[in-house]
C-alpha cells in the first residue's frame, strides 16, 4: 500500500486496489467474466480472493439463479453456479454505474454498483442483463472479504445496446 492509499479505521484499505469500491469492480470484471475457450468455471479459483470461505454468518442470493437459492457459506453459493456457467460459452461485463461505498464502523463496509452483462450460451443464443449488486464487505486478516450478496436483474430486449459508462 501507498502513502496515499488510505486505511479504514478496521485496518483493511479504504482506497487503492484493495479497497472496496475497486474490488466491487473487479468482482464482476474479472471475477464472473468468461472468454471463449476457458476451461471449467471453479468458483473458489476465479472468486476465492473476494468471498469469506470460512464465515459461518455468510448469506449470499442473486436472483438470476433460477432456482432463487440462498447460500449460506461461499462454498453452497460456488456450487450454484458451477454447472451453470461452466456451460455457458462466454459472459462480458460492463459497470454502468458505481460502485457506491458505504463504511461503517465495525469493520463492516457496503457496496452497490450496477453492471450489464453479455451472457452466450454453449448453444449461441444470447442473453443481455442489468444487474444491482449489493455486497457487504468485512474486514479480516486477508483484506475485505464479501459476507451478503443481494443481486437484483433484469432480462434486457435481445436488440437493446449495452449502455455505456
Amino acid at each position: 500500500m501507498t502513502a496515499a492509499q488510505a486505511v479504514s479505521s478496521s485496518g483493511c484499505p479504504a482506497s487503492g486496489p484493495a479497497s472496496v469500491g475497486a474490488l466491487h469492480r473487479e468482482w464482476i470484471l474479472v471475477g464472473w467474466e468468461k472468454q471463449v475457450g476457458d476451461g471449467p468455471f471453479i468458483f473458489r479459483e476465479k472468486l476465492g480472493k473476494y468471498y469469506d470461505f470460512s464465515a459461518n454468518d455468510v448469506v449470499l442470493y442473486d436472483d438470476f439463479d433460477p432456482q432463487k437459492r440462498v447460500a449460506h457459506s461461499a462454498k453452497e453459493y460456488g456450487s450454484f453456479w458451477e454447472p451453470s456457467f461452466s456451460a455457458l460459452r462466454s459472459v462480458h461485463h460492463r459497470v454502468v454505474n458505481g460502485p457506491d461505498v458505504a463504511s461503517g464502523s465495525g469493520g463492516l463496509a457496503a457496496s452497490t454498483l450496477e453492471f450489464e452483462a453479455r451472457i452466450e450460451a454453449a448453444d449461441g443464443n444470447v442473453t443481455n442483463i442489468r444487474t444491482r449488486s449489493s455486497l457487504v464487505w468485512r474486514c479480516s486478516d486477508a483484506g475485505w472479504k464479501i459476507i451478503r450478496e443481494h443481486n437484483s436483474s433484469v432480462v434486457l430486449p435481445s436488440d437493446a445496446p449495452m449502455r455505456r459508462r
